[in-house]
């Protein structure tokens, strides 16, 4: 077994532990790269130079997307997407998580620390990857574009699966809320975003096209 594989499965034991995975020291506002349409943050209408931080909710409208970065990981949200950044503890300004209440993101990470987000079925942990994920009430579409994720979901009287997905060129899933045809987690197809978008985000951080050869 290698050092990284080594790492990634402690990562994956805190994950599991219920441990908050904090985003680096530098971590406390947002910088935002683009902006159209109505962009709301705790409920309040923004611009460009919005400072966006841990504990805060973003939501974007119909029509409406948003690109940022936040120490060196960066995103963007689709239209209808709420989005809960929470602080690793009270009080805090680092953020601990990225909760996903609805709607859509792509994120690509920086390599480093372990990150978590927890969408509606599943909660994703990630290290130095790019990964697109559209959650609702009964099923979260996740894709891991490049890198390592581990996915798992809730724990219940039922059943938890776990699923480790290493790739250089997209993997996706889909993770039911109920069992489907006995399986919660499922290989589903690449779809619904791009090379382009996540290379985009690759491209904001100062990181390279991570699909060239």
């Amino acid at each position: 077994m290698t050092t990284q594989r080594r790492r990634f499965l402690r990562g994956s034991a805190a994950l599991a532990a219920g441990a908050v995975l904090p985003l680096p020291a530098a971590a406390q506002t947002a910088t935002v790269y683009e902006l159209a349409g109505e962009v709301l943050v705790n409920g309040r209408r923004i611009g460009r130079d919005a400072a966006i931080r841990a504990g805060d909710t973003i939501f974007t409208g119909r029509g409406a997307s948003i690109w940022f970065i936040v120490a060196g990981d960066s995103f963007f949200l689709r239209q209808g997407t709420e989005l809960r950044l929470e602080a690793a503890r009270a009080r805090e300004t680092l953020i601990g998580a990225l909760r996903l209440l609805t709607g859509a993101i792509g994120g690509t990470f920086a390599k480093g620390a372990e990150r978590r987000l927890v969408a509606r079925t599943v909660t994703i942990g990630i290290r130095g990857t790019g990964v697109y994920v559209e959650t609702a009430p009964e099923v979260t579409y996740a894709c891991t574009c490049f890198g390592a994720t581990e996915l798992k979901t809730p724990q219940d009287e039922k059943m938890m699966e776990s699923v480790v997905v290493v790739t250089g060129n997209h993997f996706a899933r889909r993770v039911h809320r109920d069992p489907h045809m006995g399986m919660r987690i499922e290989q589903a197809p690449f779809e619904r975003h791009t090379n382009e978008e996540m290379a985009r985000l690759e491209a904001l951080a100062g990181r390279p096209n991570p699909f060239r050869t």
